[in-house]
């Protein structure tokens, strides 16, 4: 049952994916053509703005989460309404709280953008990003709770038609008016929709969820919560910095046209870790499960089986964006929003080393270690914002980049595994970290080989562009293959494909 759900929710999460990666290229095709890269630097940097913004959630959601997983395993229904209401509490309180730091930013806007002069009524701008990000917490509790259940398809389908109706309706507005605020509104308009709609769903599909007198959360349990929240907090701020404030350290020392010229590629790399993370974001409610109730060895053999499939997604998807990124947007928008080789292949190394964190961080989650290694995350952001300012002073885009990864790899990608392999899995972490030197070496020698490879196809048009994903594609995954099928973790993923129809069936 684990397996299936996993499985339906991954499909429509993928065909919802595929949905949005082009109804988002169509969206940014036409914003290019109507409002230019500035404003596309604008959405780029108030975006991670407000992401920083949501450390005001401070873990409390994820705590929950994790707390929930046990009673809906047992379908233990007063307790989760006992939860959902503590959940629904904080949420309404975090609503207030991001409009008052959102707002208290505003003073602040000179300082992060080097040419803010550049963009007209940026301050309006701002605040409606702040009301956007607001906005996301009303209602939003009850798509975690729907996530929990494994019954991600859900929240899939409403997405997939939300994001139809307002990209049709952002292209229509940019074509009529050529406004940004326009544009806006409707994004505003249709997130608070989204959850709403939603938020009717739950009650309905889960009529418990209704009851208005859920008793009080035990003092135990509250006092455990609050002491996971308390490990989250610095967790939280600590990855917020490292994974959002490349843009503002662009915005200002490098400025917000060098922004709109990134985020084109980001939006490419953006849709490529959208599918991955459909795949593999539907799998943390049941690696929860998982850890709820099986065995250690089973555990182990589970947390193998998915850094396998990890690399492989994530090790042929950085590799293909590295061939093909520069020339799909020197085909699409025009050789005057490229960015060097160096800047891109940094790009990829992060994108893959971020990739690989995904099995040690969702153990460690579902396994309840917030408490284990809680300034990690603070020195991770440390790191990252001192090396990146700092080499944004010599090498530029790429420095900023250099920060990040230096940032990773000096701290997430060894810490993580080392507190899920001693306090979770309870084994040596020598192996793994062996296992994850030799992947990076094969990938590097892959990314070598096709580079070379395809060097002779030439930039000129979108069919030769394919023409290159396809061979990077059937190098990558044809080397990772050779090295990988007599594992026993290759022959499970081998199994769980050749049963896929008779998984879903049953």
């Amino acid at each position: 049952m684990r397996i299936k759900k996993s499985l339906t929710n991954i499909m429509t999460g993928l065909a919802g994916q595929l949905f949005l990666t082009i109804t988002g290229f169509v969206t940014r095709t036409v914003f290019i053509s109507q409002l230019g890269s500035t404003y596309l630097g604008v959405s780029g940097l108030f975006s991670n703005v407000l992401t920083i913004l949501s450390f005001a959630e401070l873990g409390i959601g994820q705590a929950i989460v994790f707390s929930l997983y046990k009673p809906i395993a047992e379908n233990d229904q007063e307790k989760i309404c006992t939860l959902m209401d503590l959940y629904a509490k904080v949420y309404r309180a975090l609503f207030f709280i991001v409009l008052i730091l959102g707002f208290a930013i505003l003073p602040f806007l000179p300082y992060i953008i080097a040419d803010i002069d550049a963009v007209p009524h940026i301050r309006i701008i701002y605040s409606m990003y702040v009301a956007n990000s607001a906005f996301s917490y009303l209602f939003s509790y009850r798509s975690t709770f729907i996530t929990a259940t494994q019954n991600n398809h859900i929240i899939n389908i409403f997405n997939i038609l939300s994001s139809l109706f307002l990209s049709v309706s952002q292209i229509a507005t940019l074509y009529l008016f050529k406004n940004y605020f326009v544009y806006l509104s409707l994004q505003i308009g249709f997130g608070v929709l989204t959850n709403f709609v939603i938020y009717i769903y739950s009650n309905k599909k889960f009529p418990f969820l209704k009851n208005k007198n859920a008793k009080p959360l035990p003092k135990e349990e509250f006092n455990s919560i609050k002491k996971n929240v308390g490990a989250l907090v610095i967790y939280k701020i600590g990855t917020i910095a490292l994974n959002s404030t490349d843009n503002i350290i662009i915005s200002a020392f490098i400025g917000i046209k060098t922004v709109g010229y990134y985020s084109n590629y980001h939006l490419l790399e953006i849709s490529v870790r959208g599918v991955l993370s459909t795949i593999f974001g539907n799998l943390t409610a049941s690696i929860g499960n998982l850890n709820a109730s099986d065995d250690d060895d089973q555990k182990y053999f589970m947390f193998n089986v998915i850094n396998l499939a990890t690399f492989w997604f994530y090790g042929v998807c950085s590799i293909c964006l590295l061939i093909c990124m520069t020339p799909f947007v020197k085909v699409w928008i025009g050789e005057e929003y490229l960015l060097s080789f160096p800047v891109v292949a940094i790009m990829c190394a992060n994108f893959y080393v971020a990739g690989m964190l995904f099995s040690s961080f969702n153990y460690r989650q579902t396994m309840g270690l917030f408490t284990k290694g809680k300034l990690r995350p603070i020195i991770s952001a440390i790191i990252n914002l001192v090396v990146s300012i700092v080499l944004a002073q010599v090498w530029g885009l790429t420095g900023v980049f250099v920060g990040t990864i230096i940032a990773r790899l000096t701290t997430n990608a060894w810490y993580d595994p080392y507190l899920v392999f001693k306090y979770g899995l309870k084994k040596s972490p020598a192996k793994y970290f062996i296992d994850y030197i030799m992947k990076a070496l094969i990938l590097i020698a892959t990314a070598i080989l096709c580079l070379f490879v395809t060097s002779y196809i030439p930039d000129i048009n979108i069919f030769t562009v394919l023409l290159k994903a396809i061979v990077t594609f059937i190098i990558s995954n044809g080397v990772i293959l050779v090295v990988n099928f007599r594992t026993k973790e290759f022959k499970y993923l081998l199994g769980v494909v050749k049963n896929f129809k008779s998984i879903i069936k049953h």
